[in-house]
């Protein structure tokens, strides 16, 4: 990519969407100034972030109540002195990471009868959750473009806006079909969004971040970008460690996925290990309560949002950590194990009683100090898998020429775990960690929607069922059979649209055939789909029948050669298959919605 080209937009702006499964945000950039790129800074308590916690509020009629930081405030505030009309925080629906309900490791497929479970174990469909949530961070995104830049002489409306929404490279097929839709369901046109995988978005990202006038770092300047080149790209965000090696291809901008890992070994995985540590001082029905008291919902946020900073901040050149501990966990302890004493004397009884009275830990000021050896320890169990991973992937799998690893996502930015893999790879391979790190995504999404040339692809291969001439050096011989005297190949798959091909929504594709045998009364066209680019047979592994499609034919036809016209049309939520006679005009179709719970798709080959 030129980094003197113009964008390719049609619209005034370009504005990418993000819900994360722990923050969630938004970015934008002028299509004449496209490199930069524009965030909401969101309050928190005592923090400024560029995102904002991924936790919806509904009323108990399903209607908005907030987002964000606004949403856990609110529904501590409701929890604590309830709700309009004394309604109880239970009516209400509060939504906490629930991104999550999308993996693909649930054991049913992503569709639009999909639920997601609130914090009190209600359940609401999913496609509302995140309509919810998309509708308010695309009017929160209005606004603050109002707010802050000249739009006259016509003021503003989402039709200038061209939108990117991400989605993890984890996530399958109807996933991101079902977000698109959510999308168009929180008022965003079709016409005007796009699809991005997180890799996709930090790679463009990576290979443009030398534009973004916040990166000074030279290595990012010596970072090759030229065709052939391969490199490894890891995202480290709070749920998951997501692993990508690309290769950048002759004429293309994009670089092709080469392999592709979802690994849960987040940032989210340090907090889980610093909770198993106060849990061994005070107890585990102590933090419990503190989680689930609505008098102190407020507090267990606002303590969880000091620690996160904390996490990123750390370096082993520390001697000492100094962790808070809010009043309300004491008081929990002192009512729950009986102790006597104020703050500060409830920490040391907590602490004297635990396997931790010898570590070197003390209490001071309503903080723990921990020595950095332990703080370390709450990392190690991530680092480590995520280490021995990485060196497996170069020493089994990967050639020789990957030699550039770039760190992206919120947990990359972390110093604890920067040294540890500088130490690991340092010496090795060529290390990249971009300033503000945990905005590689939005940031590259919004360079996204700016290059049109980056394709859209086909999710899967999408075919019919056919029996050709019988070919010995082509077919299998148990696939043999005859028909009206003639040697035919039973149930090969005809390929229409291949796996990740270049496509544009609406695309036509198709093929003509005959009836096999004399006197039918009607043609039958098997359709299919599988996640393999070249299955040979319709029952190779990942191929799925998605239905039939039937064409009468007429009494005369039977004895003559009918010539059917066989066509597949390709939309981003379902396809239409078609079937149209060339003699007599008449014409049958069928729509096969891919997010219907009646439509089984193949599961996605990207391990987990």
């Amino acid at each position: 990519m030129s980094v003197k080209r113009k964008s390719t937009s049609s619209r005034l702006f370009v504005a990418a969407i993000d819900i994360g499964k722990t923050y969630s945000g938004y970015a934008y950039s002028y299509k004449s100034d496209w490199t930069k790129v524009f965030m909401n800074k969101w309050e928190g308590g005592q923090l400024m972030t560029h995102k904002t916690p991924t936790a919806l509020l509904l009323n108990p009629d399903k209607s908005f109540n907030s987002f964000g930081y606004e949403a856990e405030r609110a529904y501590g505030y409701i929890a604590a002195d309830g709700g309009d009309e004394g309604r109880s925080y239970k009516e209400y629906y509060f939504f906490h990471q629930f991104k999550m309900t999308l993996i693909i490791s649930f054991t049913k497929r992503v569709h639009r009868e999909t639920k997601c479970t609130d914090e009190n174990g209600r359940e609401l469909m999913a496609m509302e959750v995140f309509a919810h949530s998309i509708r308010y961070l695309k009017d929160h995104l209005l606004q603050h473009i109002l707010d802050r830049h000249v739009c006259e002489p016509y003021g503003l409306d989402v039709n200038d806006i061209a939108f990117v929404l991400t989605v993890p490279a984890i996530w399958d097929d109807t996933a991101k079909m079902f977000m698109r839709e959510a999308a168009i369901k929180a008022g965003i046109p079709g016409d005007q969004l796009e699809i991005a995988s997180e890799p996709e978005a930090a790679s463009i990202y990576c290979h443009l971040m030398h534009l973004d006038e916040t990166q000074k770092d030279n290595t990012i300047k010596s970072f090759t970008r030229g065709p052939g080149e391969k490199y490894m790209m890891v995202d480290l965000g709070g749920g998951t460690a997501d692993i990508t090696v690309h290769q950048l291809q002759e004429n293309k901008t994009l670089a092709k996925i080469v392999l592709s890992f979802g690994r849960e070994w987040g940032g989210n995985n340090v907090d889980r290990v610093y909770r198993q540590f106060l849990e061994e001082i005070f107890g585990s029905s102590v933090l419990e309560t503190f989680e689930r008291d609505p008098e102190d919902i407020i507090e267990y946020y606002e303590f969880w949002q000091n620690f996160e900073v904390k996490k990123i901040a750390c370096s082993m050149k520390s001697s000492k950590i100094r962790l808070s501990i809010p009043i309300a966990l004491t008081d929990i302890a002192k009512y729950h194990r009986k102790i006597k004493g104020n703050h500060r004397e409830i920490m040391e009884t907590c602490l004297r009683e635990s396997k931790y009275c010898d570590a070197g830990i003390s209490c001071e000021g309503g903080k723990l100090n921990l020595p950095i050896e332990i703080f370390e320890n709450f990392f190690c169990p991530n680092i480590h898998k995520l280490v021995d991973h990485l060196s497996k992937m170069f020493r089994d799998e990967l050639d020789s020429d990957v030699n550039s690893i770039l760190f992206v996502g919120g947990f990359s930015e972390c110093e604890l775990v920067r040294e540890r893999l500088k130490r690991r790879f340092g010496d090795t391979k060529q290390l990249v960690f971009p300033d503000e790190a945990s905005l590689a995504v939005l940031k590259g999404a919004v360079y996204f929607g700016h290059s049109k040339d980056l394709h859209v692809v086909a999710r899967f291969t999408y075919g019919f069922h056919i029996c050709p001439k019988f070919d010995k050096s082509k077919h299998s011989i148990d696939r043999k059979i005859m028909v009206n005297g003639e040697e035919r190949c039973r149930d090969v798959f005809l390929k229409i649209f291949t796996k990740e091909d270049p496509i544009t929504p609406g695309l036509k594709k198709s093929q003509y055939f005959k009836p096999l045998a004399k006197g039918e009364n009607e043609l039958e066209c098997g359709v299919f789909v599988s996640n393999q680019r070249n299955p040979t047979y319709i029952d190779d592994p990942g191929c799925v029948k998605l239905g039939t499609v039937a064409i009468p034919l007429r009494k005369n036809e039977r004895l003559t050669n009918a010539e059917i016209e066989e066509s597949i049309i390709l939309w981003h939520t379902y396809i239409e298959v078609t079937l149209y006679n060339c003699r007599t005009k008449q014409k049958n179709e069928r729509v096969f919605d891919l997010l219907s719970p009646e439509i089984h798709l193949p599961k996605n080959n990207i391990e987990i």
